[in-house]
């Protein structure tokens, strides 16, 4: 059951991940928000990403692995995903 709880959907600090239900037409859409954009997720993608996270979660302490911090996060997106890192503009 959801308790039922008005929610600000504020993102403080970005990337923030929304769960928003409308319990009168009984829908929900999980949506990823990162400055700008505002992006609908798919149910089953975040099912399966939890799975993952599961996962590591176990090996983080059975096998060492930690979570990527600083260049190693860089580094993981171009290999993996083809991504160049994003790096905001600082106005002086």
């Amino acid at each position: 059951m959801v308790k039922r709880v008005q929610q600000s959907f504020e993102c403080d600090s970005p990337p923030c991940i929304h769960v928003v239900v409308d319990e009168r037409k009984k829908v929900f859409k999980i949506f990823l928000e990162d400055y700008e954009v505002i992006a609908p997720i798919p149910l089953e993608k975040v099912v399966a990403a939890c799975e993952s996270v599961r996962r590591l979660r176990e090996m983080m302490s059975k096998e060492g692995f930690r979570e990527a911090e600083g260049d190693d996060v860089d580094r993981l997106a171009r290999r993996y995903l083809r991504a160049e890192p994003y790096e905001e503009e600082v106005e002086s």
